[in-house]
């Protein structure tokens, strides 16, 4: 018997590259030619000349990131994960047309597509992927789970005297690069800025009481709208409408015409007015009631998530500020039958969207077995059979969601964006 201590040198080393073939049957072979990819890269081609100025510098690899996107769509994975497969996984290789080369898109190229494609692209370019998979039997479309999450933003507390605050602060930055008829007022903005920060600092560290911030607020509201009312006969005198700087001018002018009496209502009356903007930079952002312990209110976007035999499919819920689970359950099967074009015979749901009318909708669209959760003690729609299979599907969609908002997606997206 060889002692392995006297193993020769030449024996401890092991190859790294293999040889191996890939079964015809294997279901990414076979989404790989039924794909119709001449179609999907024009989309991407279509979608990058909406996105760049001209169109020079090299082209993306539009069919092996399209192959990265249809990969990450079939399996459900994050972009670091699409870069381990396609590198280290034969089949993914080939759904990506890489078998004969030794590049492999890195997670930073894969996300930078993705951003590139946009809403509109990637939901043109997932419709086909998961309609393929259904044909060729990778998907069964006849289950549908589905739920509502809040992505909490990571922004500052919205109350009015720091939203006055990051107006003022913006409006300084850009008018600070704009040339012409809008460096004029320069020096006013900067005498406006300077009294903001000092009111804003009394409100932060002198105004203990409720009619003391009530004043201080009156006054920074007061401040703020001159300084809207010095913007606006700015721009409308303004001919270089095309200057970044400009744009972003106006974009804050127009935001602040429907702030502004938001923040004179809670001024005067205490309350929060509807649909009221919490962020200067991203104005979609609302406050979602949650009611849950220790956090009444979260501050971000409203995602229904679908799940369909362990695909997941994400949606901006519309209309944020009175988005409700009680739609959403309704609007994930229309969705569902807007994409394979019928409707799962079994869907399950929580409680929040559960109503003897979603039921009686469920039924009528075609789902076959309701598995809407009831409220209170009472009982299922359906038999306790499909309520306990639900029950364990459902759950599922909950381990989804909760890998989507973990910090290992958090830091992929962060790493990605820097």
């Amino acid at each position: 018997m060889t002692n392995p201590k006297q193993m020769g040198f030449f024996e401890n080393i092991h190859p790294v590259r293999a040889l191996i073939e890939i079964k015809e049957n294997h279901e990414l072979l076979r989404l790989a030619k039924v794909i119709p990819w001449p179609e999907q890269i024009e989309i991407a081609m279509n979608c990058r000349a909406l996105k760049v100025k001209a169109l020079v510098g090299p082209e993306p690899h539009y069919r092996e990131l399209l192959g990265a996107v249809a990969l990450m769509s079939i399996r459900s994975i994050t972009y670091r994960q699409a870069e381990d497969l396609i590198k280290h996984y034969g089949p993914a290789r080939y759904l990506c047309n890489l078998m004969d080369s030794s590049w492999s898109p890195d997670h930073i190229t894969i996300f930078d597509f993705v951003q590139m494609l946009g809403p509109e692209g990637m939901e043109k370019l997932n419709t086909t992927f998961l309609r393929e998979a259904q044909s060729l039997g990778i998907l069964d479309a006849t289950t549908l789970m589905s739920d509502t999450t809040a992505q909490e933003a990571m922004i500052p507390y919205p109350n009015e005297v720091g939203l006055m605050k990051r107006f003022t602060d913006l409006v300084s930055k850009s008018i600070s690069k704009v040339r012409g008829t809008a460096s004029n007022i320069k020096t006013k903005v900067k005498e406006i800025s300077k009294k903001v920060k000092s009111l804003v600092r009394a409100s932060h560290l002198f105004a203990k009481t409720k009619p003391q911030k009530q004043k201080v607020g009156k006054k920074l509201y007061h401040m703020t709208m001159e300084l809207h009312e010095l913007l606006k006969n700015c721009l409308s005198h303004s001919t270089n409408i095309k200057n970044k700087s400009v744009i972003e001018l106006q974009r804050i002018s127009d935001l602040m015409k429907v702030l502004f009496p938001q923040i004179l209502h809670f001024i005067t009356t205490g309350f929060v007015a509807p649909k009221k903007i919490i962020y200067l930079q991203m104005s979609k952002l609302y406050s979602i009631v949650r009611g849950k312990a220790g956090k009444s209110v979260e501050f971000g976007i409203k995602w229904g998530i679908s799940r369909i035999d362990g695909f997941a499919l994400g949606f901006v819920m519309q209309n944020m500020a009175n988005a409700s689970d009680k739609k959403f359950c309704i609007d994930a099967i229309q969705k569902h039958i807007e994409l394979f074009g019928t409707a799962p015979k079994k869907f399950g749901f929580d409680r929040g969207g559960h109503s003897s009318a979603n039921i009686k909708k469920a039924k009528a669209l075609g789902v076959k077995h309701g598995g809407i959760a009831p409220l209170g003690q009472a009982e299922w729609s359906v038999s306790t059979k499909t309520s306990e299979e639900i029950k364990c599907e459902r759950a599922q969609v909950e381990g989804i969601i909760g890998n989507l908002k973990s910090k290992n997606a958090a830091s992929t997206n962060q790493t990605s964006n820097q």
